[in-house]
C-alpha cells in the first residue's frame, strides 16, 4: 500500500528544509501504557520516552487555544497545530475537546497528532471527523519478548494478551488510518540490544499498511533505561540504512517538546 503524502509542507514528515511555524499543545496529560525509557515530568504526565516530550504545564482546551491565539497576535504566521502529549493523546478527551475548539476558532489551520497507537483503531474516525490530516504513531517492537523489555505496562497490565492488544492496534490502526487519507509518519525508538533486529521488520510492515515515512529515534538514556548506553552514531546510521530499504527514513527530526513553538527557523 502506497503511504499517503502530506497536502502541505509540514517539517516533521519530509526531508527537504521547511521554514513553517507549528506549535503542540500540551493537553493530554494522561497515558496508557508505561515505556521502560520514559521518566513522567509528575503525577500521570507521561512523556513517552522522549526528553523533549516534557512539558512545563498542561492545559486546559480552552487555555491552549488561547494560547495559538496569543501566537498569531504576535505575528507569527502559524500553520500546524500538533498534540503529542506530555500522555497518550488519545486517552484524554481534551485532545479531541482542543481539536474541535481549534478547527473552530481557526478553519485553515493543519491539524496533526500523535499516538502510541493503542486506541487508534477505535478513534481514527474521530480523528478524521476533525480534520487531523498528519498522524505519528510510535512502533517499537513487534514480538512478546521484546514488548515485554521495551514497555513496562499496557493499560496497567503485563500479561501478553495485553501487549498482543497493543501489537495488533498499532498495525491495524496505520492501516486504517492510511487507508482513510491521512499521511502517517511511524516514529521508533532505538534501543539498542533490545529491539535494533526488528525495527527494519517494523519499517516493512508498516510501509505495507501505508506508512508514509519512518522516524529512528535513538534511546535517550532515562528512567529504568538510565544505566544504558545510547545508541552510537555508526549503529543508527546501520539501523537507518537497513529500515530504508523498506519505507524512506526521516533524519531532521529535532525531538520536539510537547509544548515546542518552532517559529519557522
Amino acid at each position: 500500500m502506497i503511504g499517503n503524502k502530506p497536502g502541505f509542507s509540514h517539517p516533521c514528515f519530509q526531508n527537504e528544509e521547511a521554514k513553517v511555524a507549528r506549535i503542540h499543545l500540551p493537553v493530554a496529560r494522561k497515558c496508557n501504557i508505561k515505556c521502560s525509557f520514559c521518566n513522567p515530568a509528575s503525577g500521570d504526565i507521561c512523556a513517552h520516552g522522549c526528553v523533549p516530550g516534557l512539558t512545563r504545564t498542561v492545559l486546559t482546551p480552552q487555555e491552549a487555544v488561547e494560547r495559538v491565539e496569543a501566537v498569531c497576535s504576535r505575528g507569527i504566521d502559524l500553520k500546524i497545530v500538533g498534540i503529542a502529549g506530555p500522555g497518550e493523546p488519545l486517552f484524554n478527551e481534551e485532545t479531541f475537546q482542543t481539536l474541535e475548539k481549534v478547527r473552530a476558532r481557526f478553519p485553515n489551520m493543519h491539524l496533526c497528532l500523535s499516538t502510541n497507537g493503542l486506541l487508534l483503531p477505535r478513534k481514527v474516525d474521530e480523528i478524521v471527523r476533525l480534520g487531523v490530516e498528519t498522524l505519528t504513531v510510535t512502533v517499537n517492537s513487534l514480538s512478546l519478548p521484546v514488548a515485554h523489555k521495551i514497555y513496562e505496562h499496557v493499560q496497567g497490565r503485563k500479561d501478553d494478551e495485553s501487549f498482543k492488544e497493543l501489537l495488533h492496534c498499532q498495525m491495524l490502526g496505520i492501516e486504517m488510518a492510511a487507508r482513510r487519507g491521512l499521511c502517517v509518519k511511524v516514529n521508533s525508538v532505538l534501543v539498542p540490544g533490545e529491539n535494533e533486529d526488528e525495527l527494519p521488520e517494523i519499517a516493512r510492515r508498516v510501509s505495507e499498511r501505508g506508512a508514509y515515512i519512518h522516524n529512528v529515534l535513538p534511546l535517550i538514556p532515562r528512567a529504568d533505561t538510565k544505566a544504558r548506553l545510547a545508541p552510537d552514531a555508526a549503529t543508527i546510521r546501520r539501523v537507518r540504512e537497513d529500515c530504508g530499504k523498506h519505507l524512506c527514513q526521516f533524519d531532521r527530526c529535532r525531538h520536539c517538546r510537547a509544548d515546542a513553538l518552532i517559529d519557522g527557523d
